[in-house]
């Protein structure tokens, strides 16, 4: 029941079932109609799974067809007529990003299949991969495959010749597998493909499956998620546990659409997508049993790699349950699209020939669903080469020009958000509560020798001063340590505020006078931001740009415009390297008037406040300080550069105060971060730019107290909706009306509407409308 972290260190039979689902999900990635006559069988068992045979011919028909995948080479290395999944990834970027576009212009009618890309699965299990007889290993397979077990011969489920993992009724037969501490991302959806014979067994729930289990007690991320059947009611029900502000936020969705005779097949779909759940069983959507809340967030489980305190399984291990068949098990990173959730309906139900029992009009019940635009979701190409480009085209005779000059004024940028910090909007980020600033965040080790602290401690470490309406970030003194703060402008599931493309970031902060000499050493607070995708995709390489750090060599060092291209978080075989990439820094130096050419130089302990602007545009960035002076304030450009394409990624903002290993302050002297506002521009021209499902931009009317807004989306149901005032941002939830307060009389309001529920989840602004007076 041990981790193996690497999918293709297993067993061949192993690494056969993987590469089976990877070419089916290959398969159907390139099969579009618009070619079907010219396509061979690629999958002639029609098992809904490439297996390595299966994967040689779907290469050679994309080689034949796409100069992008030509371009890969020989994916036969061994030449044995067969492609495995390391031989078809290792070394090189993934496939779907590599030929997407030349896909999409020329589609052809390829057989899609779960496993056709791999990437997205992390765990998976099928009946191909187990011999007939008693189960005593489940093998796994994924990029982090956790294999299952039963020692005990007694309650070992059989494998059919024939058929599916067979558990008796009131047997008590259950496999089992280590718990996954990082579920909360990992296991973002499922489909899970089982029959159940309904009248069977002498209780009246039968466990399908239960991530996480707790061996006592209960809490956010256990159980979650759990699939069972109920007896009485008919239905089959799916539960992801988070936690919410009084406790657990328990979501469950059931649905009657089971067909309990023990014969028929059915298929599961189920997942969280922007804090809410779906789940669609045998391609019918399931009900909710209560009003699920706007937002979602969890913990990851137990304090180790492998948890302690839980175990997942496969199975009901009371020996009262139903009879039951289990053919595959598939959870996966990234969240899906309602076009991916039907896509894996479909799937499953021609891979068990039960499609007829599809709902009239989906998409799939016809014929076998094909590879198309779903399959090439939006992501970071890293080209290497380009990076050393860039980098090299920012030497300091560049970045430096023009330091201690006059501001470079954004051009053709607008507000969309604006936190003066009016009143204290703080949530912790494990909790689906809160709507703006998220604390700690999700990498706990920010804080460096200083360990982070949710807000509502005893120890405060984000305190807030009303009369001034500043929030502060605290080094807080613990005893002879200190705790350290961030916030994040997302909670750790990625929900909250994210920019893309060309943007202006702006923070107006001080910290208390110290004389230089008298300055700490170890002091490090920063101004920073992190790529939500690897929030998603967990094999992702990590971007992060630090707009600003004071890293603690200094009272007056600053390690500014630094980009990095981390680590994944998951090792795998889908990126180029596992290890980070070297990181590009712009400005790293003691900001004297020598090296900046602004008089006095930037002494940020002066007591005084300072704006920081970041002026991320298509081509060039410009980096601009204020500085207070007996005229009033003054303002320099410190640096410029060559815009790196990681500024350009959708990140989200993250401000904290953290301690560095070169010292501490003095024990029981608490320091602060304060800040008095955060601001954000984007271009005007791409806020007034729509792409499908979007058809015209949302349409905002404000009457009666209530903002209201018109999404003006095809083809899409799930939405999310921003509300803002004057770019202060009110709310995001899933409710296209929003009442407005007495204090947003008279302001400008906004709404940013987020197709969640399409590929890539696209944004559109509506425009401004006043609210009456």
């Amino acid at each position: 029941m041990g981790h193996v972290h690497n999918a293709f260190s297993m067993k061949p039979s192993f690494v056969h079932i993987f590469q089976s689902a990877l070419t089916m999900m290959l398969g159907a990635a390139f099969i579009i109609s618009v070619h079907a006559q010219n396509v061979p069988s690629l999958d002639p068992d029609g098992n809904g799974l490439y297996e390595a045979a299966e994967r040689k011919a779907l290469l050679d028909f994309l080689q034949a067809q796409y100069p992008s995948a030509k371009a890969e080479g020989v994916f036969d290395a061994d030449g044995d007529g067969t492609v495995t999944l390391e031989e078809m990834i290792a070394g090189r970027h993934p496939l779907q990003q590599v030929i997407g576009a030349d896909f999409l212009a020329q589609p052809a009618a390829v057989p899609w299949a779960v496993d056709v890309f791999p990437e997205w699965i992390m765990t998976a299990y099928t009946r191909e991969d187990v011999a007939a007889g008693g189960v005593a290993v489940l093998p796994a397979r994924g990029n982090f495959p956790i294999a299952g077990a039963q020692p005990d011969t007694a309650l070992q489920p059989r494998k059919a010749a024939d058929g599916g993992i067979e558990f008796a009724a009131d047997s008590g037969q259950f496999i089992q597998m280590d718990g996954h501490r990082d579920a909360r991302w990992s296991y973002r959806w499922l489909v899970m493909t089982f029959k159940i014979d309904g009248v069977t067994g002498s209780g009246g729930e039968t466990v399908l499956l239960d991530i996480n289990h707790p061996f006592k007690g209960d809490g956010p991320g256990r159980s979650s998620p759990k699939v069972w059947f109920d007896k009485a009611g008919g239905t089959v029900s799916v539960q992801y546990t988070g936690r919410g502000k009084q406790g657990l936020d328990r979501r469950v969705l059931s649905s009657k659409a089971v067909v309990a005779d023990g014969k028929t097949w059915n298929v599961l779909v189920a997942g969280m997508r922007q804090g809410r759940m779906f789940a669609a069983l045998n391609g019918v959507a399931m009900a909710a049993d209560r009003e699920q809340l706007p937002r979602y967030s969890s913990v990851m489980v137990g304090d180790k790699p492998v948890p302690a305190d839980c175990a997942s399984f496969i199975g009901d291990s009371r020996k009262t349950g139903s009879a039951w068949v289990l053919d595959a098990l598939f959870l996966g990173q990234s969240e899906l699209s309602e076009a991916m959730v039907k896509k894996l309906s479909g799937w499953g139900a021609h891979r068990l020939s039960v499609a007829a029992r599809l709902p009239a009009g989906h998409p799939w019940r016809e014929a076998r669903p094909v590879v198309d635009a779903e399959d090439f979701p939006r992501r970071y190409f890293h080209d290497d080469a380009k990076w050393t480009e860039w980098l090299a085209s920012n030497p300091k005779e560049v970045t430096r020009a023009h330091s201690g000059g006059p501001r470079v004024l954004p051009q053709g940028f607008e507000r969309v958000f604006y936190d003066d910090f009016r009143t204290s909007r703080l949530t912790p980020s494990t909790s689906g509560e809160g709507d703006l600033w998220q604390a700690f965040g999700f990498n706990v080790a920010v804080g460096g020798s200083a360990s982070l602290i949710e807000p509502g401690n005893a120890i405060d470490a984000y305190p807030y001063d009303a009369v001034n309406q500043w929030q502060i970030l605290a080094l807080a003194p613990q005893g002879k340590r200190f705790r350290g703060s961030a916030i994040y402008s997302v909670n750790d599931m990625g929900q909250g505020y994210v920019w893309a493309g060309p943007k202006v970031f702006r923070i107006r902060c001080k910290f208390p006078k110290i004389e230089e000499k008298a300055v700490p050493a170890g002091l490090f607070p920063a101004f920073w931001s992190y790529g939500t995708e690897l929030l998603f995709w967990r094999t992702s390489n990590r971007i992060e740009n630090d707009w600003w750090e004071f890293d603690g060599k200094g009272p007056r060092w600053m390690n500014g415009m630094s980009t990095h291209f981390h680590y994944p978080h998951v090792k795998n075989i889908h990126v180029k390297q596992n290890e980070s990439y070297q990181r590009a820094k712009i400005f790293g130096a003691s900001m004297t008037e020598e090296k900046t050419r602004i008089p006095g130089g930037i002494y940020v302990w002066d007591g005084e406040f300072h704006t920081w602007e970041f002026i991320v545009d298509r081509d060039w960035t410009y980096v601009n300080v204020s500085v207070e002076g007996a005229d009033g304030e003054t303002w320099y450009e410190l640096w410029r550069c060559h815009t790196a394409p990681t500024y350009l990624e959708p990140q989200d903002l993250q401000l904290d105060y953290a301690l560095s290993k070169t010292g501490a302050p003095p024990v029981g002297q608490r320091q602060d971060f304060i800040v008095d506002f955060v601001e954000v521009l984007q271009k005007s021209e791409d806020l007034a730019r729509v792409s499908a499902p979007f058809t015209v931009r949302p349409a905002l009317t404000v009457s009666g107290g209530v903002a209201r807004c018109e999404a003006n989306v095809a083809g899409v149901s799930d939405l999310r909706y921003y509300w803002f005032a004057d770019g202060y941002p009110l709310t995001y939830n899933a409710s296209a009306e929003h009442p407005l307060a007495p204090a947003d009389a008279g302001k400008i309001i906004r709404c940013m509407v987020k197709a969640v529920g399409f590929r890539d989840q696209p944004e559109a602004w509506s425009d401004g409308v006043p609210a009456p007076r």
